[in-house]
């Protein structure tokens, strides 16, 4: 009990100690499920917020920054910098700093908050309002509750444009956590927001697009002098940054599609979910990205889900990720091996299965102009070559899990099945029915053995 020795004797002492001891302990169960560790960063010209700056409108920013995190900060509610240009120079910490780290933002502030946080903060609304500081919300349907039985959801706040007479504003992100444990923020598009074109004439650097984020903690620090969380690790949420992209199955196209042509039951739309969440597993515990491919990919984009007669599951990964772990991740999860084919070099694929389901797994080669992939027929040596546009990865979330797909999808979707892809077609051979494909000569006699290897 040292911190309150003396007291006895000097009242004023033993009050003064006291309330910091309460308010420690009131920081600390505050804050304490949050996972925080406060570290300083702090400008070199000053170790105090900073209220003066360049120009009037940055100090009227930065004290409308600081006014809106301290009353969220006292509410519970951890407002967090995204802003990429703040992040990177409080990474970086060294010698380059700007004397303002905040400062680096440009016109306006990037912050986000988590939804379930926010939803505590009704009454912070009307202290804003009392201060003359304006919320102006930005709405979009709630993700998490479409299906193909309901794509007519509840609008959720997806975006504030914060401002103050004369202040430049700040951008305000809410993130909500979806299946498979991990971050979504909406875009700013007005096919998918209300009340968007309040952002029009700012940039900003959130919004272009949907994105998703592996979950991450919040940890409080002071940055310029100011009481603000930041993603931790810093390093690794900027990381995910150019990767985030997210695009949201079309429900409504999908259940135009289903009403003419009706889902039926089979192995695949009963185990299939399973059967991918399992690769998954497998891949991302090797840290291996990969993305849903031909018959999967286009299940997912035109009815969002499994194409019931299919019969199979497709995924690719780019052929420089190849690792030798893979066979062994997949065979830990419950898969059987059935077959390699191909080699490093040309046409590399494997197969695997569970649950009596087949998971091809394709490897992508990158020319200047295109993409392809290869296919052996295990009965004659011939090789097959698929063309595809060059496209990027984006997110999506597909039975429930979190999945790349390729983006832009319909040029990849039109590569492999043409104008008609939306009709369905039963009878399909893998060798030539796709628009895509081209035959690629024979594999010699004398690689035979190295290049069609397992069970068929």
């Amino acid at each position: 009990m040292r911190w309150f020795s003396g007291c006895y004797g000097n009242r004023k002492a033993c009050i003064t100690r006291t309330v910091l001891f309460l308010g420690c302990a009131c920081l600390y169960f505050t804050f304490g499920k949050h996972h925080i560790q406060q570290i300083v960063f702090r400008s070199r010209k000053s170790p105090r917020f900073l209220l003066r700056s360049d120009s009037q409108n940055e100090t009227q920013k930065l004290e409308l920054l600081n006014t809106f995190a301290s009353k969220c900060l006292h509410h519970g509610i951890p407002i967090f910098v995204i802003e990429p240009s703040v992040l990177q120079h409080l990474l970086s910490a060294n010698e380059s700093e700007p004397p303002c780290i905040l400062c680096s933002a440009g016109d306006v502030i990037s912050l986000g908050v988590l939804g379930a946080d926010w939803d505590k903060g009704e009454s912070l609304l009307l202290e804003f309002n009392d201060l003359g500081i304006v919320l102006n919300e930005v709405t979009a349907p709630d993700p998490r509750l479409l299906s193909l039985e309901r794509i007519t959801v509840p609008s959720v706040p997806t975006h504030y444009l914060i401002r103050q007479s004369g202040s430049l504003p700040l951008h305000l992100v809410v993130f909500y956590e979806r299946d498979d444990n991990y971050w979504w923020h909406s875009s700013l598009e007005p096919s998918t927001t209300s009340n968007s074109s309040i952002f029009h004439g700012f940039n900003t650097t959130f919004g272009n697009s949907a994105g998703a984020y592996d979950r991450f903690d919040v940890r409080l620090t002071t940055v310029d002098g100011m009481w603000l969380y930041l993603p931790h690790p810093i390093g690794e949420f900027l990381a995910q940054m150019p990767r985030s992209k997210f695009i949201e199955c079309d429900y409504q196209g999908a259940q135009t599609y289903l009403s003419k042509n009706p889902p039926k039951r089979s192995l695949l739309t009963f185990h299939g979910a399973k059967v991918l969440y399992k690769a998954k597993r497998a891949l991302d515990h090797l840290g291996i990205p990969f993305w849903l491919s031909s018959g999967t990919c286009l299940g997912w984009y035109r009815q969002c889900g499994f194409i019931p007669y299919a019969g199979d599951i497709d995924i690719e990964i780019a052929i420089q990720n190849f690792g030798t772990g893979i066979l062994q991740a997949f065979m830990k999860v419950g898969f059987q091996f059935l077959h390699v084919k191909g080699k490093m070099s040309d046409s590399f694929e494997m197969a695997f299965k569970a649950h009596h389901i087949k998971v091809d797994v394709y490897f992508v080669y990158e020319e200047k102009t295109y993409q392809w992939l290869g296919g052996t027929d295990a009965k004659n040596g011939e090789k097959y070559k698929y063309i595809y546009p060059k496209f990027d990865t984006c997110w999506t979330d597909f039975m429930a899990c979190r999945l790349r797909v390729p983006c832009p999808t319909l040029p990849y979707i039109t590569a492999a099945y043409g104008k008609n892809w939306n009709t369905s077609v039963k009878q399909w051979d893998w060798r030539g029915s796709g628009t895509n494909a081209q035959k690629n000569g024979v594999w010699p006699k004398e690689e035979s053995q190295t290049v069609i290897q397992g069970t068929y």
